[in-house]
């Protein structure tokens, strides 16, 4: 009799299939887990590799645009590879330049225009052209940054202000090759020097005022770096407007003025202790002596310097007695001195606030002074009253440096400003103004197109 075999059950089999299930779930976790953490680095390198293919074709945008725009081209193609973001065009941006300066209470406004700008964008990324120069913004707070440098030129003594902009209004988005075509739109407009739009808009500068420039932008903390950077002038940032401001000193006039008040003293150099050259007052010929009394005043609130000039046994022969005033914190330093009032040519009195030869120092006719501790000697001490003192034109030196750099003088309400013409006075003021100085300006806009295809 033949036994039949009995078939058992065998797990073999199952084992093997259980392990190649495991195999294969731990490689796809693997898989999923390397994916998701590698998908944002892939993606951040590529946006990188992005960024700079159009940081470079930036920088070839501008020296094109340089050429188009300063005439030496009529016309430049520029081909950027974005592969993604989008570029605008826009001469209404918030990018915007001012320049203006002040000739006695009058302020001339030489240019007031916006730059326009050529922007590309790619989430929080940031590449831009404006004022001839390439700027970048990075995601985050941190301060945009230069690539290229705008058109701003400084010296030590000239600004060279090409003002490049763009009369554009297109944006396109997506991938592929986008081509910027510039154009330049017309001839330079040359906008100072121009005595024949106004006769105030000449060179050499001898205003002795301030030439600002007001510069609004995006990008306005890399425009303040690289001009304080590169041109040692004075700049000043306002976070709340994005704006930099660059003050430059015009050299004060020292040529003889019409009594206008106020009178404007502008970046005086209070680190010179001879920075003050000249200042005195010529009055007509039918100046009454019995009530002549002049006096002016920096501000209504302290601290303030006063000069007061009134009779004293009548003017010429008798001469004028002057007074000095610093106030601060409730306190005052207060002199007078003598100076005779001469004659010129034609009869009219002239009044030497410095005349440091005719002049008699009385001291100070207050408490002690306390503001002559960092003069240099023999002024470097505390002067009683009755002490003597320097002569007036110390005097004026040390408290205008005080007050300085930047005030004015205000006539004081009568009868503090009476017994003479103030139509037919006159008056010189010379002094030395702080770096940065400036002698000469020209400033030139030059108007392009960028057309997009």
């Amino acid at each position: 009799m033949i036994m039949g075999k009995r078939l058992g059950h065998s797990q073999d089999a199952v084992s093997e299939v259980v392990g190649y299930t495991l195999l294969l779930g731990i490689i796809v976790i693997a898989v999923g887990v390397i994916s998701l953490s590698a998908l944002p680095m892939i993606q951040d390198a590529k946006e990188k590799a992005y960024l700079k293919n159009v940081e470079q074709g930036f920088t070839v945008l501008d020296s094109r645009a340089s050429l188009v725009s300063l005439g030496k081209q009529p016309t430049q193609i520029v081909q950027m590879y974005t592969q993604a973001g989008s570029i605008t065009v826009d001469d209404t941006s918030f990018s915007h330049i001012k320049v203006t300066f002040t000739n006695g209470t009058t302020t001339y406004v030489v240019y007031d225009e916006s730059m326009g700008t050529i922007q590309y964008q790619l989430g929080d990324n940031k590449i831009a052209y404006e004022g001839g120069g390439v700027f970048r913004k990075y995601p985050g707070e941190g301060d945009p940054v230069m690539i290229t440098p705008p058109e701003f030129h400084y010296n030590g003594e000239t600004l060279t202000l090409p003002i490049i902009r763009i009369n554009s209004n297109q944006s396109v988005g997506g991938t592929g090759v986008i081509t910027l075509r510039l154009v330049s739109e017309q001839t330079p407009d040359v906008l100072y020097p121009n005595p024949d739009d106004n006769p105030e808009y000449t060179n050499p500068l001898l205003l002795g005022k301030q030439i600002n420039v007001v510069i609004k932008s995006d990008y306005y903390k890399a425009w303040a770096k690289y001009i304080e950077e590169r041109t040692e002038a004075a700049v000043t940032t306002n976070d709340a407007t994005k704006e930099t401001t660059v003050t430059l000193n015009a050299k004060p006039n020292d040529q003889t003025l019409e009594l206008n008040p106020p009178i404007d003293v502008y970046g005086f150099n209070v680190d010179n202790e001879s920075a003050l050259h000249n200042f005195n007052f010529t009055l007509p010929k039918d100046t009454t002596a019995a009530n002549f009394n002049m006096k002016m005043y920096t501000s209504t609130t302290e601290p303030y310097f006063s000069i007061e000039m009134k009779k004293s046994g009548g003017l010429g022969v008798g001469g004028v007695s002057i007074f000095l005033e610093y106030h601060d914190e409730g306190a005052a330093e207060i002199w007078d001195y003598s100076v005779q009032a001469l004659l010129d040519d034609d009869g009219n009195y002239v009044i030497d606030l410095l005349n440091a030869t005719a002049g008699t120092v009385l001291g100070p006719s207050s408490d002690d002074t306390w503001t002559w501790a960092n003069e240099t000697p023999p002024w470097n001490q505390t002067f009683e009253k009755g002490d003597a003192g320097p002569d007036g034109q110390k005097l004026m030196q040390h408290y205008m440096s005080l007050v300085g750099p930047t005030f004015s003088f205000y006539p004081a309400s009568s009868p503090y400003w009476d017994g003479f013409n103030e139509s037919g006075t006159t008056y010189v003021l010379h002094y030395e103004v702080m770096p940065p100085r400036i002698t000469y300006l020209h400033i030139v806009e030059h108007k392009m197109q960028a057309n997009i295809k």
